[in-house]
């Protein structure tokens, strides 16, 4: 199956689509995050496991993996689309 992954910041890392047999939304993410600079930030080291509180939110198909009923555990289907974006923070 083919998923389309979308970003609204360029990272070179991140591949457009990805060709998979089948899986989770967590089986694309730690695929796709697993070989990027900051991986660390994503992946937890001591598990693989994606990281919940990561930097980045992930939408399967225009919902948020917290609002789908399996959450990151959700199977992917052929045409789904991936939107990841950057969590901005900011304090002083």
């Amino acid at each position: 199956m083919k998923i389309y992954i979308t970003t609204p910041i360029n990272i070179p890392e991140i591949p457009r689509e990805v060709e998979m047999e089948s899986g989770t939304l967590r089986d694309l993410l730690i695929k796709i995050f697993s070989h990027v600079h900051f991986a660390k930030e994503i992946i937890d080291p001591k598990t693989g496991d994606f990281n919940d509180d990561s930097i980045f939110e992930a939408r399967l198909n225009g919902v948020s993996y917290y609002n789908l009923p399996k959450g990151i555990d959700t199977d992917l289907a052929d045409g789904d689309t991936i939107t990841l974006s950057l969590i901005m923070l900011g304090g002083g």
